[in-house]
C-alpha cells in the first residue's frame, strides 16, 4: 500500500475514533449537567479506552510520515495535496478537514465539560464552608475566571 493510501486509511479511522470520542463528550456532557455519578464513571472508562485508541493512531501517522522522512504536521499534509492525483487529493482534503472539524468540537465541548466540572467543584465547596460555619471574606472580589479570590474592594476592574 501506497503512503497516500495509508494515510487516507489511517484518517478514516482517527475520524471514526473521533466521532465516537464526540458523541461520549455529549454523553459526559448530560451526565454532569443531570449529577449521575454512576454515567460519570462509566464515561470515565470511555474517555480512557478513547484516548488510548487516538493516541495509537496519532503515533502511526507520526511514524507513516517519518517512514517517509517527513515530519507529521498540518502544513506536511497540506504539501501532501499538490502531490497527488484525483480522486486521492480530493478524498484527502475531505478526510483532512472532517478531522480537523471534529478535533475543534472536541475541543470545544471538552473545555464546557471542563468548566461544567469546576462549577461543581465550586458550589460544592461553598455549600461545604456553609455547613462547616465558614463564610467568605467581605473583601473578595472574583477572578477573570469567575473563581473568588481575596483581595480588595477597591481593586481596578481590569484586574478582576
Amino acid at each position: 500500500m501506497n503512503f497516500a493510501a495509508s494515510l487516507l486509511q489511517i484518517l478514516q479511522r482517527q475520524i471514526a475514533v473521533y466521532t465516537r470520542f464526540l458523541d461520549f463528550l455529549h454523553e459526559e456532557q448530560a451526565a454532569l449537567e443531570q449529577v449521575q455519578p454512576e454515567a460519570l464513571e462509566k464515561c470515565t472508562t470511555e474517555r480512557v479506552r478513547l484516548t488510548a485508541l487516538l493516541e495509537a493512531l496519532e503515533l502511526e501517522i507520526r511514524t507513516l510520515f517519518a517512514n517517509a522522512n517527513t515530519a507529521f504536521s498540518a502544513r506536511a499534509v497540506k504539501q501532501l495535496y499538490a502531490t497527488l492525483a484525483e480522486p486521492q487529493r480530493s478524498q484527502l482534503v475531505r478526510l483532512w478537514q472532517q478531522l480537523q472539524a471534529l478535533v475543534t468540537n472536541c475541543n470545544k465541548y471538552n473545555a464546557i465539560n471542563s468548566i461544567i466540572v469546576d462549577t461543581r467543584r465550586q458550589q460544592t465547596e461553598r455549600v461545604l464552608r456553609i455547613l462547616m460555619g465558614q463564610t467568605q471574606p467581605a473583601e473578595s472580589t472574583y477572578a477573570a475566571d469567575g473563581r473568588v479570590q481575596a483581595g480588595t474592594a477597591s481593586a481596578p476592574l481590569a484586574t478582576a
